[in-house]
């Protein structure tokens, strides 16, 4: 029996996050967060061809695959992918799946990865996040200082004054502490990031930014 879970985001008035449950393995969300994303763009993309047919040695660190689902396992524990003409099967063994639609035939999705995948080869592709497709989805990065924080969100304020807010959802970095604490009555910490993220754009206008990756800048 399919595995389905959904987790749902709320749009706060304010264009921030508000506090909602953490993914866990294997689920989907209906996740339309607004969150704008003009932080710059940090190069490692791939197109769809690009994604399955890479060459070995690819420096990008995170990369990405697009491509319709053509099966499920049962127990969601693998999916089968395809893109072009090429099947690619992925390992969905701990990973966190945010779409907005289960995960099924003719779905079509974005899989965020580290590593290689050559063809229908995937064993040295270490999969992150499973998204909505989009097509036009960048790997990209901002920095700023943390000024909120909630149990399953949190917000930075770039050099510029735009505040990007992100999901917490098993981002590299996270159980590090690298957010900082709150201080005094603020729910920010006053931390200063980097955050490596890509962004998905929802059919009612909405974006969420999902992190990959957080870093302390010294």
């Amino acid at each position: 029996m399919k595995r389905t879970w959904i987790v749902a985001l709320a749009v706060c008035a304010a264009v921030l996050f508000t506090a909602c449950g953490k993914s866990t393995k294997n689920t989907e969300s209906t996740g339309n967060t607004a969150t704008e994303t003009t932080a710059r763009d940090s190069g490692n993309t791939e197109s769809t061809a690009e994604a399955s047919q890479e060459a070995p040695g690819d420096g990008a660190e995170f990369k990405i695959l697009t491509g319709k689902v053509t099966k499920v396992a049962d127990n969601m524990e693998s999916m089968t992918v395809l893109n072009g003409d090429t099947e690619t099967t992925i390992d969905l063994s701990n990973v966190v799946v945010e779409t907005s639609y289960a995960v099924e035939p003719e779905v079509e999705v974005s899989v965020i990865y580290k590593g290689e995948i050559s063809g229908s080869d995937a064993a040295n592709a270490k999969i992150v996040l499973v998204l909505d497709s989009q097509e036009s989805m960048k790997v990209e990065e901002a920095t700023g200082s943390v000024v909120d924080q909630a149990m399953s969100t949190f917000t930075i304020k770039t050099e510029s004054g735009e505040e990007l807010g992100f999901v917490k959802d098993n981002f590299e970095g996270q159980d590090s502490g690298v957010l900082g604490k709150a201080s005094g009555d603020s729910n920010g910490s006053g931390a200063v990031v980097k955050v490596t993220y890509v962004t998905v754009s929802y059919d009612a206008g909405s974006k969420s930014n999902f992190p990959l990756k957080v870093e302390a800048v010294k």
